[in-house]
């Protein structure tokens, strides 16, 4: 055999290896992630768990994902860790295990789509993440075209009062719904004052109930919002402010409530 057949040789076994080769021992720091590794039919891979994460009963708790379990998850031997900040990515943990570190954390639709193929590819799922992209696809494209835009204002905390910049993916379902965030900053997370929000006089003012924001005083019985003339609208954080398959059910409702403002002069 010619030195030139043998190199080709060794470039199709290398290139079916690569191929066919995917990540076996997964540990989900990001609860975010989760959803996505669920609906790839990924259950089986996943050998942790931050102890919020449901779904996968097989799967050892490590901690939270503020503060992961270093030694529990080394003990796991995983080949690939999901994490959503580096803030909360001890660096014990990176000096003591070996493994692929990827990041989560997409910041619109787009990049959630994005971020489900390179998952399905490292996974060695590639088509049905094409299916899952697909199927997520065809849902937004019930959105309804609207007359009008409405202004909005998204709560992510009440104490201490901060509201949803450009850079969280609360931006996006509002604006893959036909809304307007009025919170321009370039930023996840923006501190406000509520008397700035007055002055600004959004048409909606969303509000969200969970982990980040668990009992705030209903915006509508605040004293400096007394003036505020807005549409008051109560969303569950998880299925908001979480960049997984449930964000496109929330663009959804989202633009159902925008096309009946705009159908309602009164509510403007």
């Amino acid at each position: 055999m010619s030195l030139k057949s043998i190199l080709l040789s060794a470039v199709a076994i290398l290139c079916l290896s690569s191929s066919s080769w995917a990540y076996q021992r997964v540990v989900l720091l990001s609860p975010a992630a989760a959803d996505i590794f669920l609906q790839l039919g990924l259950k089986s891979k996943i050998v942790g768990v931050t102890r919020h994460i449901k779904g996968f009963p097989d799967a050892v708790k490590v901690g939270s994902h503020i503060k992961p379990n270093v030694e529990i998850i080394a003990s796991l031997h995983p080949d690939l860790i999901v994490y959503s900040t580096s803030k909360h990515l001890p660096q014990a943990l990176k000096i003591k295990v070996k493994a692929r570190y990827y990041h989560y954390d997409p910041k619109t639709i787009a990049q959630l789509f994005e971020e489900i193929m390179r998952i399905a590819q490292m996974l060695n799922v590639y088509p049905r993440g094409q299916k899952l992209v697909a199927q997520l696809k065809n849902k937004l494209a019930a959105v309804k075209k609207l007359s009008s835009h409405p202004r909005v204002v998204y709560e992510v905390m009440y104490i201490p009062y901060m509201l949803a910049g450009q850079k969280n993916i609360v931006s996006d379902v509002i604006a893959q719904a036909g809304g307007i965030n009025l919170i321009q900053a370039p930023k996840k997370f923006v501190k406000y004052s509520l008397e700035k929000v007055v002055q600004l006089q959004p048409d909606i003012y969303i509000y969200q109930i969970g982990p980040m924001n668990k009992k705030p005083l209903p915006p509508q019985e605040r004293l400096e919002f007394k003036t505020l003339k807005a549409k008051f609208l109560k969303v569950n954080e998880l299925a908001y402010a979480r960049a997984n398959t449930h964000i496109i059910d929330a663009v959804l409702q989202l633009n159902k409530i925008f096309y009946r403002w705009t159908q309602h002069p009164s509510q403007k």
